[in-house]
């Protein structure tokens, strides 16, 4: 080879590890404008095998739709209420006025705003018409995830919310007095113990979780494992390790990486155990029958 052609090779190789590095790292997400129209309805419900709830929604359901944008993003945001009273919609993940975009939208009006998701994380998202306390107890409530720039690892994810059930709709002095019925994951009591979270043995799990209260703190735990990473407020920069309990208030948000070495069925619990014993747990199933 040639001493020209040798040099000309020689000065490629920093180029070609320059590429790999490239490679290697994730690609940071594009900012864009995402609309999301969300319809505030009462509506009739149900919440455990045996029981309905007369309650305020957001879509027809209790939580409300997960919702998801980027960091970066400009968030188009309308809400339409075909409900009888006034709603309105306050989100945990937007640095907004309130008195201009938080204000109750009477029936059969709707009300659209814009914000930017600033930070990254699982965030919180309520009615917050007066009494507020009612609103979210009957069931006005979700989460949002502001998905970071530079991705995490990828996982298998999940969403839960944990939320207070309540013997009627109009106990608001049982509201104010922080004692429900029953504790709630996504909406249902041991909604989760008849469905299982679904794992294989060895991958990484991520659960993003939110409080929806409105009284009542959560002492995230799962039974025979230890997160790996406690994301705070599901923000990347906010990470611990090997975590056994993580509290979360309500109104608030973590998100959990966590993987199982071996195969079985482990519980997810309030770790306040009164509340975990009303219906604030449910199960992951670990097995190598799982799909990837």
């Amino acid at each position: 080879m040639s001493k020209k052609y040798f040099q000309i090779g020689f000065g490629l190789i920093p180029l070609f590890f320059f590429f790999l590095v490239l490679l290697a790292v994730p690609l940071p997400v594009l900012a864009e404008t995402v609309k999301i129209h969300l319809v505030a309805i009462e509506k009739e419900v149900k919440v455990a095998d045996d029981q309905t709830y007369a309650a305020w929604t957001f879509n027809g359901t209790i939580p409300g739709p997960v919702l998801r944008v980027k960091e970066g993003d400009t968030v188009e945001f309308t809400l339409e209420n075909k409900g009888t009273m006034p709603h309105s919609m306050d989100f945990h993940a937007a640095q907004t006025a309130p008195d201009r975009n938080y204000v109750v939208v009477a029936p059969g009006k709707s009300l659209t705003y814009t914000w930017k998701a600033q930070y990254p994380g699982v965030f919180y998202y309520h009615c917050g018409a007066p009494p507020m306390v009612q609103h979210i107890a009957n069931g006005m409530y979700g989460a949002l995830i502001v998905e970071p720039k530079n991705p995490l690892p990828k996982a298998r994810e999940y969403v839960l919310v944990q939320g207070e059930l309540y013997a009627s709709s109009t106990d608001v002095a049982a509201m104010m007095a922080k004692t429900p019925k029953n504790l709630m994951f996504n909406g249902a009591v041991n909604k989760h113990v008849a469905e299982p979270l679904q794992a294989r043995p060895g991958e990484l799990v991520r659960i993003h979780v939110v409080n929806a209260g409105p009284g009542l703190f959560s002492a995230f735990h799962v039974i025979g494992g230890i997160f790996d990473k406690v994301y705070e407020s599901g923000n990347p920069a906010n990470v611990l390790r090997g975590i056994q309990t993580w509290t979360i208030p309500p109104g608030g948000g973590a998100t959990f990486d966590i993987t199982f070495p071996e195969a079985g069925t482990y519980p997810f619990v309030t770790h306040s155990i009164p509340d975990a014993l009303h219906g604030g747990l449910g199960l992951i199933r670990v097995s190598e029958e799982v799909k990837p």
